[in-house]
């Protein structure tokens, strides 16, 4: 863009790029099939400045916990809800008349192997055998704005990392996962990495996020009433905010969890599950929280057009606050699950009931009792129609 007459504006000459490219593919019948996305171009870039405001219970997504006990909601006093009866707060934001010149680019792929696919399973070889037992999956997504400084055009999309002061906002997500054995109605392993990255900038400054885990899932049917699984978490969970050092926090998690279950015809499930969480924070207070839970979970299918859920759980909580922490924290929050230290109580029941013809009638009961807090029960009702 060339600005000849600068006397009637104050927009300056800018050169700028737009660009576009997909591509499909699907060979070798199916062996490897996927697709790409890449996408670039430059523009303004609003800041942003929020707000939150508190709407009924169950129909918001973030929860206020006064920190400070002044009984004045700030900005760094909320956080993500866990519970239905806790989504009180909605986050509203608000435009600014500041802006900056940004970059903007965008990268996708999904990809998926299937050696099954091209090795039949009347081979006789002993390797060939071993492999088609394998399949993979891999999808990426990354949406990316950064500062345009001197003209320059971004084009690599890993090119920053995400402390990058340069770096306005980012959201990733990557997913890879191997699985052996998985069309065996018998047993299954499989291994998933998952990672997820956001930045955003606001009027205050930056804040980013990163959550990270490493999990192996077991499956191993005894008969065909009986089944077992089997998973092992390793977990990163990280919050950076320099404005509110206080929110700032580098959780690592290491869980496990076992579980059996009965299987009568399509009809009914019964499963009991037992978790083992430990999650520290590595800055800060150190504050460190061992999670011992048991579970119990039914499902029974009603006449065929109705299901009725429920589930039961004991959540013991050892919680070491560190050198100076507190429960009543950001890191506590996300190291507790929004429970508190000590026996813990949840229990919910779901009816799922279709009436007449497409209208489904949905009522939902939930009941928490975290420590030596009181008892919270929450109920919800809903009709739906189905077309």
């Amino acid at each position: 863009m060339n600005v000849i007459n600068q006397g009637i504006t104050t927009q300056k000459s800018d050169e700028s790029l737009l660009g576009r490219a997909e591509y499909a593919v699907h060979e070798w019948n199916g062996f490897v099939t996927g697709s790409f996305l890449y996408e670039l171009g430059s523009g303004q870039e609003q800041k942003n400045e929020y707000t939150y405001i508190q709407v009924p219970a169950g129909q918001g997504y973030y929860t206020w916990i006064d920190y400070n006990n002044d009984g004045i909601p700030q900005l760094n006093e909320f956080e993500i809800a866990i519970y239905q009866d806790q989504k009180t707060w909605i986050r509203v934001f608000t435009p600014t008349n500041q802006y900056v010149k940004a970059n903007y680019l965008q990268f996708n792929y999904s990809v998926s192997l299937n050696p099954s696919a091209i090795i039949k399973s009347t081979v006789k070889n002993n390797f060939l055998k071993f492999i088609n037992r394998f399949s993979t999956a891999s999808a990426l997504q990354i949406n990316k704005k950064d500062i345009a400084s001197n003209g320059t055009i971004e084009f690599n999309p890993f090119s920053k990392k995400l402390v990058d002061t340069t770096l306005i906002s980012l959201t990733s997500f990557l997913s890879n996962t191997v699985y052996f054995n998985r069309k065996s109605v018998k047993w299954g392993i499989d291994i998933t990495h998952r990672l997820n990255t956001t930045k955003a900038l606001l009027n205050y400054g930056f804040e980013s996020n990163k959550n990270r885990n490493l999990t192996m899932k077991g499956r191993w049917n005894l008969n065909r009433s009986v089944t077992t699984s089997f998973s092992n978490t390793y977990g990163l969970n990280q919050l950076i905010n320099p404005s509110f050092a206080n929110r700032n926090y580098n959780i690592k998690q290491v869980a496990v969890e076992p579980s059996v279950s009965y299987v009568y015809k399509s009809n009914f499930r019964a499963s009991l599950i037992y978790t083992y969480d430990k999650k520290q924070n590595s800055i800060g207070f150190l504050e460190k929280a061992i999670n011992n839970e048991i579970a119990a979970e039914v499902r029974y299918n009603v006449l065929s057009n109705g299901t009725l859920n429920g589930r039961f759980s004991f959540n013991n909580i050892n919680f070491n606050a560190g050198m100076g922490g507190s429960a009543n924290s950001t890191a506590g929050y996300i190291l507790l699950n929004g429970l508190l230290p000590g026996k813990n109580y949840l229990w919910n029941i779901e009816l799922t009931k279709r009436i007449i013809g497409n209208i489904e009638v949905d009522l939902q009961y939930e009941g928490r009792k975290p420590g030596k807090a009181p008892t919270v029960h929450t109920g919800r009702a809903s009709v739906r129609a189905i077309f």
